[in-house]
């Protein structure tokens, strides 16, 4: 007859374990760090640049542009609607430098190192970039609660492109200091292009009240930039152009500081 009671009262230990819930994240402010992929983006095999005082007469340069790798820093904010589904924003510097390098394939007798001081000028700057990403998208967490949880992200937004990425310019030295050698002009240079992205990381909680999480994010930002597809006139400095979207990864880690929780159930 004992039995029946220690039955019961394992029973409904059981059910009241089932239904308790640990709390979860539902606002966290994060602060991320990490690095991004470069790639190639034009190249004009042979490229005349007219020397100056002698009409009809070109020296020729090789032309080649890359993305650089770079650093990514940036802040977010996600809010969680449901357990699973939630929301999020970010501002973030993305960098995407672009790295020039620059031939001579022919150089003029009657030039006078202006323009092959100009080209090493160019092959040796590095660097300019410094694009801004702002977007913000949709966020889908696997167990919320849980000691890892993983999550997928959908991002939509802007990144700012301060430089032109289709001007080519290298300086020389003169006794006056140094001058400009225009190579490729753009009278149009692009302020900035969509960004679509995609995500997947994981959270872990940092320490017992879980008021702190490390996060660990692989993603792809996919935007557009304008590429010179062939040689500038050397008259008026036009080249022929495209815009064509590029795909780049990144690896990011961030800590999150969690400003609210969801309780979890308790029966």
């Amino acid at each position: 007859m004992r039995l029946a009671p220690c039955a019961l009262f394992v029973l409904v230990s059981i059910s009241t374990a089932s239904a308790q819930t640990p709390s979860r994240s539902q606002l966290a402010l994060t602060i991320l760090a990490g690095a991004v992929t470069g790639h190639s983006l034009s190249e004009v095999a042979r490229q005349p640049v007219a020397v100056a005082g002698v009409p009809g007469d070109y020296d020729t340069l090789q032309l080649v542009r890359e993305i650089s790798s770079s650093i990514v820093v940036g802040a977010s904010a996600t809010y969680f609607f449901s357990p699973h589904l939630g929301m999020h924003a970010e501002i973030s510097y993305l960098g995407l430098p672009y790295d020039d390098s620059c031939t001579d394939l022919h150089v003029s007798p009657t030039d006078s190192g202006r323009i092959q001081e100009a080209c090493n000028d160019i092959a040796a700057r590095s660097g300019a970039g410094g694009a801004i990403s702002l977007f913000l998208g949709a966020t889908l967490r696997g167990s919320p609660a849980g000691t890892l949880s993983p999550y997928l992200r959908g991002n939509i937004g802007v990144v700012s492109t301060p430089h032109s990425y289709v001007e080519v310019l290298g300086n020389y030295q003169t006794n006056l200091g140094p001058e400009p050698v225009l190579v490729i002009q753009d009278p149009g240079p692009r302020s900035g292009a969509p960004l679509f992205g995609l995500a997947a990381g994981i959270t872990q909680p940092l320490g017992k009240d879980g008021g702190y999480q490390f996060r660990l994010e692989l993603r792809d930002a996919i935007t557009s930039f304008e590429q010179v597809t062939g040689a500038a006139d050397p008259a008026t400095l036009l080249a022929p152009t495209e815009i064509r979207t590029y795909h780049h990864f990144s690896l990011v880690i961030g800590l999150d500081v969690v400003l609210e929780k969801a309780r979890g159930r308790r029966y």
